[in-house]
C-alpha cells in the first residue's frame, strides 16, 4: 500500500543485532529509503508508554523506568487495546514489518496483536530458531497460523555455500551434518588443541573478514581455548590471536558498577574523577554529560548513588542501540548473543557439557552454524558427542 506524506514503515525486531541488519537491508530499497523506522520491540514499547504516560498511569502502570522491559511491554500491551492509541500509531505507521517473531514473549505478542488490529503486518518467524524452551509451543507461531496463511521462504539469503546449507538442513531435520571443507567438524579433546585449530583457522581464513567464535556456554573449555589462542603460536607460526568476548550490556554495567566506590551522596567533580580512574572513557563522558544537563536544567549539583548507578546502566544500555553493523572484526559470543547476526566465518566451540534436550542441542548448533556466510568450523571437545545429537 502507498505511504502518505509523513508516514513510514515501522520495522520491529527482538534484538539490536537484527534491528541493525534489518535497518541496513531496508535502506537498500529505493522506495523505502528514509521511510522506515527500525526499532526493537522493547524500545518501541517505551516510546509508546512515554507518549501516553498519563494514560498508562490510569491503567495501573505507574513509576515505570525505561530499563524495566517487562513492565514497559505490559503497559504498552494495555495501551494498544485502546482505539485512540492504535489510531495514533497507525497515523504514522500504517505498515509493520516484524522480524524474529518466534522470540516474542506473551506480553510482547499482545503488543503486536494490538497493532495488528489497525496496521498491515508482515511477520517473519521460525519456531526452530527459538532457544527459549518456555516458548514451546510457540505462542507467536500459533497466533500467526490462526490469523493468516503462512508463506514459506525457502530461498537462502545469508549464504549460497552448498556445504553450509546442507549442514543446516541436516541439523534441522535431526540428521548428521556432513563434514567437508567449508563446513567442518573436528574433534579437539583438549583446550590446547582447540586453541591451535582456532588460531590456524584465523590465520588461513580470518584476514579482512568478520569472524565469530560461538559457544553454547562460556565454560572452561571455551575459556581455555581462547586463552591458548591469545598466548601461543601454532607449530606453523599462526598466532597469537586475541578474541574480544562480548558480554551483555547489563552484565558489563554490573561489573563496572562493582568496581566503583560511590558515596551515598556525590558531587559532580568527584564522580568525574572516579569514572575517569575506572578506565571506561565512554561511561565517564556519558555520565558527565548527564550531570551537566541536570545542572543546567535543574540546578542540581549533587547526586545520590542510585541516580549515578541508573545513569551508568542507561548509558550501557544505549550502547546496544548504537553499535554498528558487524564489520571486519573478530569476536566471541554465546549462541544466544549471536542470534540473528551474520559473519563471514564462524568457529563453534562445542564443550563436553551442553545443557538441554537433544532437540535443544540441535537448535543451538543450528543457530550457531547459520550465522556463517562463507565457512564454519565446529570444534567438539568430547569424542562421544560426535556420535550423538546434534551431530548424529
Amino acid at each position: 500500500m502507498p505511504l502518505a506524506d509523513g508516514q513510514k514503515v515501522l520495522a520491529l525486531t527482538f534484538m539490536h543485532g537484527s534491528r541493525r541488519r534489518l535497518e541496513a537491508r531496508l535502506g537498500e530499497l529505493h522506495a523505502l529509503r528514509e521511510r522506515t523506522d527500525c526499532s526493537t520491540i522493547d524500545s518501541f514499547a517505551w516510546r509508546l508508554v512515554r507518549r501516553w504516560l498519563s494514560l498508562a498511569v490510569r491503567l495501573g502502570h505507574a513509576n515505570i523506568e525505561p530499563n524495566q522491559y517487562e513492565r514497559v511491554c505490559d503497559a504498552a500491551g494495555d495501551l494498544l487495546q485502546i482505539h485512540e492509541v492504535r489510531g495514533w500509531v497507525a497515523a504514522s505507521f500504517p505498515v509493520l514489518i516484524l522480524d524474529e517473531a518466534q522470540d516474542l514473549t506473551p506480553n510482547r505478542l499482545r503488543l503486536i496483536e494490538g497493532l495488528a488490529i489497525r496496521l498491515h503486518v508482515f511477520a517473519a518467524a521460525d519456531e526452530f530458531q527459538c532457544l527459549d524452551e518456555a516458548l514451546r509451543p510457540n505462542p507467536a507461531c500459533t497466533w500467526l497460523d490462526k490469523v493468516c496463511p503462512p508463506k514459506e521462504l525457502s530461498q537462502p539469503r545469508r549464504t549460497n555455500v552448498a556445504e553450509l546449507l546442507d549442514a543446516a538442513t541436516a541439523i534441522r531435520n535431526g540428521l548428521p551434518p556432513t563434514s567437508g571443507k567449508r563446513f567442518k567438524i573436528q574433534l579437539t579433546s583438549s583446550s590446547a588443541l582447540a586453541g591451535a585449530w582456532l588460531s590456524g583457522n584465523l590465520s588461513w581464513f580470518g584476514g579482512g573478514k568478520s569472524v565469530a567464535v560461538i559457544t553454547p556456554t562460556l565454560g572452561s573449555f571455551a575459556k581455555a581455548a581462547l586463552t591458548w589462542s591469545a598466548n601461543n603460536k601454532t607449530s606453523k607460526g599462526a598466532g597469537p590471536y586475541e578474541i574480544s568476548w562480548e558480554a551483555s550490556e547489563a552484565k558489563a554495567a554490573s561489573r563496572f558498577l562493582a568496581g566503583l566506590a560511590l558515596k551515598d551522596v556525590n558531587d559532580a567533580p568527584s564522580v568525574v574523577k572516579l569514572l575517569a580512574a575506572a578506565g571506561d572513557p565512554r561511561a565517564a563522558r556519558d555520565v558527565s554529560d548527564w550531570m551537566d544537563l541536570q545542572r543546567r536544567a535543574r540546578s542540581k549539583i549533587t547526586f545520590s548513588r542510585m541516580e549515578i548507578e541508573k545513569a551508568i546502566e542507561q548509558g550501557f544500555a544505549q550502547r546496544r542501540r548504537v553499535r554498528k553493523v558487524e564489520g571486519r572484526s573478530w569476536r566471541g559470543m554465546t549462541v544466544h548473543g549471536a542470534k540473528n547476526r551474520e559473519f563471514d566465518n564462524v568457529v563453534v566451540l562445542w564443550p563436553a557439557a551442553v545443557a538441554g534436550s537433544n532437540d535443544q542441542k540441535r537448535r543451538l548448533l543450528y543457530n550457531a552454524v547459520t550465522r556463517a556466510k562463507e565457512r564454519c568450523l565446529v570444534l567438539v571437545q568430547a569424542s562421544a558427542h560426535v556420535n550423538q545429537p546434534p551431530f548424529a
